[in-house]
């Protein structure tokens, strides 16, 4: 299964103590993406940061996530643009409006068929959703029983 990193799964790595199952989940998940409206949030945050130095921070997480995960970066398209249209017209949506940066996320994943990896599984109205921070390892299966013999 392949997921789409929201935002806050990476800004819980630069944590100085992040969650254990978070950085287990990352460590283990078979393959993520990196969506290109979750570039420009974090990079909108960075913006908006309080001091310069919080700001060279933001930065400097971001910049080296990217140059050691580039390639897990998922572009948006002419097709990703017109399910974000269909989508943000929804029944879904109409009930309950997502700002702009979880619309296009959930859109990018509706038209990949991938999950979206997030801690506010709430804020998508048409992917499905998964918390790292809810993930558990699969347990290790028990050897079979060894015979003894009489």
């Amino acid at each position: 299964m392949t997921y789409l990193l929201d935002n806050n799964v990476l800004v819980e790595l630069w944590k100085p103590r992040p969650d254990p199952a978070v950085v287990l989940w990352v460590s283990t998940a078979p393959e993520f993406l990196l969506p290109v409206p979750v570039i420009a949030e974090i990079q909108e945050g960075a913006e908006a940061a309080p001091s310069a130095r919080r700001k060279l921070e933001i930065l400097n997480h971001l910049n080296t996530f990217l140059q050691r995960h580039g390639g897990t970066v998922l572009d948006w398209d002419t097709e990703t643009s017109r399910t974000w249209g269909r989508l943000k017209h929804s029944r879904e949506v109409n009930l309950k409006p997502q700002p702009l940066w979880d619309s296009l996320i959930d859109a990018m994943a509706v038209r990949y068929g991938l999950t979206i990896a997030t801690r506010n599984k709430t804020d998508f109205r048409h992917a499905p959703t998964f918390s790292p921070w809810d993930y558990q390892p699969p347990k290790p299966e028990a050897p079979p029983p060894t015979e003894t013999k009489t």
